[in-house]
């Protein structure tokens, strides 16, 4: 199962709907870009900035997420040139009906390159752009 950002934020920190999330990944082998290394450190420094979690949470996190990758409990796959240029055609494809992020056209077009199960998401664009692709998508 690929997941993104939104969905990361969910297994690594307590949020409303984190519990669903960590049963709907239940079992599952993770996948994700590279790009969730950097997205996720800097989604624990927001929550930490205003004051969603404490300093020794935000450890803990980042320590649980380094678990993850060291037992392969989630493979990061590297991006290159060719990916971005998918990322950009991505958002071609889903425009004008979706307003696509830049980080989350690559994190489509890399779900596009893996073969790595449905597409878990909580990003409402990224969602609307995975329907609009015709992407198998969990939850």
């Amino acid at each position: 199962m690929y997941i993104d950002t939104s969905v990361a934020v969910k297994l690594f920190t307590l949020e409303p709907d984190s519990q669903e999330s960590e049963s709907i990944v239940a079992d599952s082998s993770l996948v994700s870009s590279e790009l969730l290394y950097c997205e996720l450190r800097t989604a624990l420094h927001a929550k930490k900035r205003s004051n969603l979690i404490s300093s020794p949470m935000m450890a803990s996190a980042w320590e649980t997420f380094e678990e993850y990758l060291s037992k392969k409990r989630i493979r990061l796959m590297a991006f290159d040139n060719a990916l971005v240029r998918e990322a950009a055609s991505v958002v071609d494809r889903v425009h004008p009906g979706v307003s696509l992020r830049t980080l989350d056209a690559l994190h489509l077009a890399t779900f596009i390159r893996m073969d790595a199960g449905p597409l878990f998401t909580k990003d409402k664009r990224t969602r609307e752009a995975a329907r609009q692709l015709n992407l198998p998508l969990a939850g």
